[in-house]
């Protein structure tokens, strides 16, 4: 073989390299791999309001500018997070101490700093209800806000010394529109009337069902079932809209379904939980009945990779935006659901 043959082999040969490490890294963001059917896949990663091409104004750029300040789009430490009716994608940045609020209809960006002329201590949750209103969780000062969904201040829900030691998360449940709020440091769930009427009180420290031990993120499903983080019991538990418990599920270990550090929870539209596991930097995924699925997402700072991931929800498209504070932004994925007709352990890569 001459030079230029030899060049040219190894030409074809580095292309080849490239080419198939190029559809291998673009099949790893598809959970499960081939040949199984994609259940969840990639879709974006975004840290400001240039990751969608979208522009500052001039008049936005002058008023920064006027007012010292940098660009109010930038993720600090994105938390938690909630989307609304609109579509808008409401986040809580503990980093900036403030609610960002990104529009992608008119693409644009807004914040919402505290009320009046006092700042958030530690926003660390959101919630919007049926009327797209805002819901604050501020565990620095002790707070839940309610906001208009153009970020104007309402009123506080537990009054405005707060009725809480330690909020942590938030959720809005629409079968019977309350808020349910999470204290962590009591540990005990309330749950709220729209225009703030104390409805419900449930939970104690413990380890039997219904008992807490530091109760962190909490999520609800369409049927109005609750779902919470039960932390140092290394466990999910499922209550009736009521505050009744149902179930629970989850142990620590090291293996897939086991549960550690349990972070944010979600429910997409066909049930099933989805919970941030914060020690192995993944995303699990399980049936209401507990039983492991799926996982996506490992340790690393690609796409489709978590340092620590927190906040989790699902929009009604099932498109599902998962908090990555440690790498300042959010990473957005797509479920796809069931085929119909096919056998859940296939549609699972073999899970079920």
């Amino acid at each position: 073989m001459n030079r230029q043959a030899r060049a040219l082999h190894l030409a074809l040969a580095v292309l080849t390299a490239a080419g198939s490490a190029l559809a291998q890294d673009k099949a790893s963001l598809a959970w499960p791999p081939p040949p199984d059917a994609a259940r969840i896949e990639f879709v974006q990663t975004f840290g400001s309001a240039k990751d969608f091409g979208w522009k500052r104004s001039l008049w936005r750029k002058f008023v920064d500018w006027a007012m010292n300040e940098n660009d109010i789009s930038l993720l600090s430490r994105p938390f938690a997070l909630a989307v609304d009716s609109q579509g808008r994608l409401i986040i809580a940045d503990a980093g900036s101490r403030d609610v960002k609020i990104f529009d992608t209809r008119n693409k644009s960006v807004k914040a919402i700093h505290g009320y009046k002329s006092r700042y958030f201590g530690a926003p660390v949750s959101v919630a919007v209800d049926d009327e797209d209103n805002i819901y604050v969780s501020d565990a620095g000062a002790g707070r839940v806000l309610k906001y208009s969904s153009q970020g104007r201040f309402l009123d506080f829900i537990g009054g405005p010394e707060g009725a809480f030691k330690r909020p942590a998360s938030i959720a809005f449940n629409p079968v019977n529109r309350w808020l349910y709020v999470v204290d962590t440091a009591r540990p005990r769930v309330f749950g709220y009337s729209k225009d703030g009427r104390l409805m419900l009180r449930f939970g104690e420290a413990g380890i039997a069902p219904g008992q807490f031990n530091l109760p962190t993120f909490v999520t609800v499903d369409r049927e109005g079932r609750i779902y919470i983080n039960d932390t140092m019991n290394f466990r999910v538990q499922v209550f009736s809209v009521d505050g009744k418990f149902i179930s629970q599920f989850g142990e620590a270990g090291d293996g897939s379904g086991n549960i550690n550090r349990p972070k944010g929870l979600a429910v997409d539209s066909e049930g099933h939980i989805y919970v941030a596991e914060g020690m192995f930097s993944t995303i699990q995924i399980f049936d209401l009945q507990g039983n492991f699925l799926l996982n996506f997402g490992e340790e690393g700072a690609k796409s489709g990779q978590f340092r620590i991931p927190t906040g989790i929800c699902i929009d009604r498209s099932d498109r599902i935006y998962v908090a990555d504070p440690y790498q300042r932004r959010i990473q957005v994925f797509q479920y796809h659901p069931e085929p119909k007709r096919q056998a859940a352990r296939a549609s699972w890569g073999g899970k079920s």
